[in-house]
């Protein structure tokens, strides 16, 4: 059950970015191109594709390619009900409570960076891990490391 725990918790960490459960909250209707996405979630290319990748590889999303084209939908019915109990709970517990949830540190809106986008420059006060790695300094978010790589932050 550990094993099965520790999984979870990391499912539950990439459910925990926003762009990411708002791609996964606009598939629930259905199939959708990168291209219908990006229009439907306000977000760059690159980034619904960058996402897209994460959720590809942790078994969220599923791709079928037509040549050129590639459609998105959510992998089974396990990942829809995730998404919309949690999107019941939040309207539920917002019609009950007037107080804002208390999170750890994060608000309402996306504080951590984009891998290619990035919200906040790197440093000593942006609260990530650092790991001096081959002559500079990686930063660990989102269970990965980025090193800073002019205009954005190459993930390894």
């Amino acid at each position: 059950m550990a094993k099965e725990i520790a999984a979870a918790a990391d499912l539950f960490k990439v459910l925990g970015n926003e762009s990411r459960l708002g791609l996964l909250a606009t598939l629930a209707d259905g199939p959708l191109v990168v291209g219908a996405l990006v229009e439907a979630t306000g977000l760059t290319q690159p980034l619904v594709s960058q996402h897209l990748r994460t959720l590809r590889q942790v078994g969220l999303v599923e791709v079928t390619r037509d040549g050129r084209s590639s459609e998105y939908r959510l992998a089974d019915e396990h990942v829809l009900h995730v998404i919309t109990d949690a999107l019941i709970h939040v309207r539920e517990s917002d019609a009950t409570d007037e107080t804002p949830p208390q999170g750890d540190n994060m608000s309402t809106e996306e504080v951590h960076a984009e891998h290619t986008v990035a919200e906040h420059a790197h440093g000593a006060a942006c609260g990530h891990e650092t790991v001096e790695h081959d002559g500079h300094v990686d930063y660990l978010h989102d269970g990965h490391k980025h090193a800073e790589h002019g205009d954005h932050y190459d993930e390894h």
